[in-house]
């Protein structure tokens, strides 16, 4: 009877495995169907990272604009907006902060130029300028300074102890005038560079502090004391010209064009 019995069961249990199994694919089917989508980003989202992109982008272009203008204080502002944004790429911060460290080293600001030529390096260990940017005499320098003093940290080796010189008079007057012309203190930053070039200078260190002068002049409106700072540069250096960016300056770029045309067509003295 037992036998009979097994018998008389088996059909149910195989009955009873076959809903399971199916029960158990439905519910794995029904669970895959259900299972919710992965989070995407949302439309205003989107949007608004758009739009950073774009402003941060449009500061860049025109920090780069007011460089080549040489409107260097309205471009400063605008390449560290752009760079403030977090969004730029990073050949686009390089040439932020490439840009950032011509003007420093223009306004002979030379411990900030280092530090954003630092930057730059630590964006990208294989920054570099083109053959025509380290050529210029102003920051072709101290980017070489820079970049050695890098390749010996990475090397291990220690760097030499800075040398410690003690500032002549005048250099303590020059460095004092640029200080006072930075701040856009033109009066006093005018009479410490004159009276900086009553101490012994070197030709170049006069040649900078005549410059500063007729910078001074030109953006303080006195054209006529302008020129006349720029005709003793000639003097001193009758092939003296200014840096691209600085020629380009809509305050004194066009009274050193007038002198120094006015150089070209003067008679030559027997």
């Amino acid at each position: 009877m037992s036998h009979l019995h097994t018998q008389a069961n088996s059909p149910t249990l195989a009955a009873r495995f076959r809903l399971g199994l199916v029960a158990t694919i439905v519910a794995v089917l029904a669970g895959c169907a259900t299972a919710p989508p992965p989070a995407a980003v949302s439309a205003p989202e989107e949007l608004a990272r758009r739009q950073r992109i774009e402003r941060a982008e449009a500061n860049l272009a025109d920090g780069m604009k007011q460089y080549e203008a040489g409107s260097y204080d309205e471009a400063m502002r605008n390449l560290l907006i752009a760079l403030d944004s977090g969004v730029l790429s990073v050949p686009q911060q390089l040439s932020a902060r490439k840009h950032m460290a011509f003007i420093q080293c223009v306004n002979n600001r030379e411990l900030v130029c280092k530090e954003e030529f630092e930057k730059a390096f630590l964006l990208d260990p294989k920054f570099d300028l083109t053959p025509a940017e380290a050529g210029h005499p102003t920051w072709g320098p101290i980017f070489r300074v820079v970049r050695a003093e890098i390749e010996l940290r990475r090397s291990g080796k220690s760097l030499p102890p800075p040398v410690v010189k003690i500032p002549t008079s005048g250099e303590k007057l020059i460095a004092d005038a640029t200080k006072a012309y930075e701040e856009a203190d033109y009066q006093k930053a005018i009479k410490l560079f004159q009276d900086a070039l009553k101490e012994t200078l070197t030709p170049a260190e006069q040649i900078q502090a005549h410059k500063n002068v007729a910078f001074s002049f030109c953006l303080t409106n006195r054209l006529t004391l302008c020129r006349a700072e720029f005709e003793k540069i000639l003097k001193l250096n009758p092939a003296f010209e200014l840096d691209a960016a600085e020629a380009g300056h809509p305050s004194w770029g066009p009274p050193f064009r007038t002198v120094k045309a006015k150089q070209k067509h003067a008679p030559a003295k027997k």
